[in-house]
């Protein structure tokens, strides 16, 4: 039984509570990857009570921060009282970066300053007559410009370190005063995700954009003041792999700016997770262990998913640490599946489609389903929706003649959307029985994404099932395909609204797996597998990984003209052939020799090529300088491959020979494929032709 433990806080101007949810650490072998940052000490810079006296707006205080070596410094000012039109100005001395704060956005600041490069700050304090103030730096943070945090052996490394420098002003370095994590902007509000994990100091943390390079000591250099927001509040769960995200709101920056006001950039969150084998793009401000100027900047690398589990997903892709909350995202479309979160390779990401995520987003975020953009991700069961309060979300009115005398009867509902993608093949009914719920209509789609839908089915009003409302809609046996993303919008007869469930009832198709059939694998299901005569390896394996034990094949250079010719390392020996290696192959030609044309057999067609080629070809070659005639390759009949006037068990063997391949000569349905419907046609016509 998993246990919870919540904690609560929140600070003077947004009363909106920071929520965590630890719950364990990462299993073992598991590492969150936040970075190093600097260290922090106590002081006391302390003007006390003091009042401007004088008849007109005035610098009333200054003090210069001095700490030797640093290559930066940050100001803890708790402890200060402004008046409401009372201002501190911090201006580092390195190069004249300055921040204006007043008595609203030192709150939003969490009572701290912006980061300074240097080791110098000058702190003035400027108020109005008659105002009584205090400006107190009770702690200051900084980095020794003689940093040792480069070198070592990073987690997350994937083999050699591939990345590369990147520019991106959706994808932050957040910094607090003792770590460094990454996090990135996933729509046009400024809404900001990373990992739990970074949020357990969460008050403490800034985030930067347009980060330069780092010193040659591997110490960090700050952005422009301007580019520094602060966190301001958030959600998170810090729960160990497949449980550790975070919904964060940043407040703006001296200029009042939201960082995609002020750079035009976001990533948004993809409506699917892609399977195993796609390629991704991971970008985020990690260290760098060999290169000290990139330490701590943005950085990108790809490479593939590996393993797609429930909660979380394990991708090949060079991070380490202070990669913690990177975007994961699909290469070519630059969407979010996931947040990087623990190393060693195959790395680990939060997906973006966590129920609890997607929760704690709506939650401090907005409502989700109100548009396709930002669809509900649904799950097999019951899934609650409400149309109350909803209203159309402007995709336009759906094509009712694919649902005739169901009384859809959109009329330009209130509705909501939900996204889902099946985990197999098979058949699925989608229904809105409830008997609490009120009159609905419903329509499925089917797309990559919400410019690209298809609608598939609707439904107005469905019967059959028991204990639903009086009119309820429902889409049954409808035949998915595994990765495919259908969308499910929600409507009304004529309008209505209410609350309600989505039922989601998934049956698989039957499972699949290796079968061995003579020399070829194929994927069959068990029934299928035993027809053909094969041997199956069990539900889920692969062919890939050769369970079948077939030998593998490789360029193989013989003596026959052009010579090359894929084949096994034992079938190559038999050819007198030089065997150039498993897994080679015959194009580029590694053994090319001129050779004489002749008519080549490849089905009923005919080409002139050399004997070697159309050995490639699988075909039947007439002999050298022998052309292609009309009749040249026309069997006696189909299926009487030997041409000795029956169809026999040599001919059914040879089928089977060339099972799963594409050679046309053995496809005698002219599918693409050598399958069983083929063996089953040579075994109908057994006999003499």
């Amino acid at each position: 039984m998993r246990t919870e433990r919540t904690r609560w806080s929140s600070n003077a101007v947004h009363v909106m509570a920071m929520l965590f949810f630890i719950v364990s650490a990462a299993s073992s072998g598991d590492e969150p990857m936040r970075g190093a940052s600097g260290i922090s000490a106590q002081v006391y810079s302390d003007s006390g009570l003091i009042q401007n006296e004088g008849p007109e707006r005035d610098v009333i205080y200054t003090d210069v921060i001095h700490q030797p070596g640093a290559a930066w410094i940050r100001l803890s000012l708790a402890g200060s009282i402004l008046s409401d039109s009372t201002t501190i100005r911090i201006r580092s001395l390195r190069d004249g970066e300055t921040q204006l704060l007043d008595k609203t956005s030192i709150q939003q600041w969490g009572w701290q300053s912006a980061f300074f490069n240097g080791d110098s700050l000058i702190v003035e304090m400027t108020a109005d007559p008659q105002t009584t103030n205090r400006l107190l730096v009770d702690e200051i943070s900084w980095e020794e410009a003689t940093s040792t945090r480069g070198g070592g052996n990073f987690c997350g490394y994937c083999e050699e370190d591939d990345r590369e420098q990147t520019v991106d002003y959706a994808i932050c370095r957040m910094v607090s005063d003792s770590y460094t994590c990454t996090g990135v902007i996933m729509d046009e509000d400024s809404h900001l995700i990373t990992a739990g994990h970074c949020m357990e100091d969460g008050s403490n943390l800034v985030c930067q954009f347009g980060v330069p390079n780092s010193n040659i000591d591997c110490s960090m250099n700050h952005p422009p003041v301007e580019d520094q927001f602060p966190v301001v509040t958030w959600y998170c769960s810090i729960a160990g792999v497949g449980n550790d995200w975070a919904a964060v709101i940043i407040g703006p920056n001296g200029n009042g700016e939201m960082p995609y006001e002020r750079y035009g950039e976001f990533h948004p969150l993809a409506t699917s997770i892609p399977p195993a084998n796609t390629t991704v793009n991971v970008a985020g401000y990690g260290d760098d262990l060999e290169q000290c100027t990139r330490a701590d900047t943005l950085q990108e690398s790809q490479g593939p998913i590996v393993f797609v589990e429930d909660t979380s997903l394990k991708f090949e892709a060079d991070v380490t640490y202070g990669s913690s909350g990177s975007p994961v995202m699909k290469t070519g479309t630059n969407r979010i599946v996931g947040l990087a979160t623990h190393c060693p390779c195959p790395n680990t990401a939060t997906r973006i489609d966590h129920p609890d995520f997607v929760a704690a987003r709506e939650m401090l975020f907005g409502t989700l389903g109100n548009t396709c953009e930002v669809a509900i991700p649904a799950s097999i069961g019951g899934n609650d929706f409400s149309t109350e309060g909803a209203i159309d979300s402007g995709f336009g009115a759906p094509d009712d003649t694919q649902c005739p005398d169901t009384y859809l009867d959109w009329q330009n509902s209130p509705d909501v959307w939900m996204v889902w993608q099946p985990p197999s093949s098979g058949s699925v009914k989608f229904s809105t029985c409830d008997e609490d719920s009120y009159d609905t209509s419903l329509v499925l789609y089917r797309g990559t994404d919400c410019n690209d839908l298809e609608q598939v089915a609707c439904n107005g009003d469905a019967t059959g099932e028991d204990d639903c409302q009086s009119y309820y809609s429902a889409i049954y046996e409808f035949e998915v395909t595994p990765f495919t993303t259908y969308y499910i919008r929600l409507g009304g007869w004529q309008a209505s609204t209410g609350t309600g469930t989505l039922w989601i009832d998934h049956v698989p198709a039957p499972a699949t797996g290796a079968c061995c059939l003579g020399t070829t694998c194929l994927d069959a299901s068990e029934s299928d597998c035993f027809e053909a005569g094969g041997t199956y390896q069990g539900a889920g394996t692969d062919c890939e990984i050769n369970p079948c034990n077939i030998p593998l094949t490789g360029a193989c250079c013989t003596g026959l003209g052009l010579t090359c010719i894929q084949l096994t390392e034992a079938e190559c020996q038999e050819a007198s052939g030089d065997f150039v290696g498993a897994g080679t192959a015959c194009f580029p030609n590694p053994c090319p020799i001129s050779e004489p044309l002749g008519g080549c057999c490849v089905g009923d067609s005919c080409q002139e090529v050399t004997q070697g080629q159309c050995l490639i070809l699988a075909g039947d070659y007439l002999g050298d300088g022998v052309s292609c005639g009309d009749d040249s390759c026309q069997p006696p009949c189909p299926g009487d491959f030997d041409e000795n006037g029956s169809i026999d068990v040599d001919d059914l063997l040879a089928v089977i020979g060339h099972f799963g391949s594409s050679n046309p000569l053995y496809d005698l349905d002219g599918n693409g494929t050598v399958d069983v419907d083929d063996l089953l046609q040579i075994i109908s016509a057994f006999g003499p032709c």
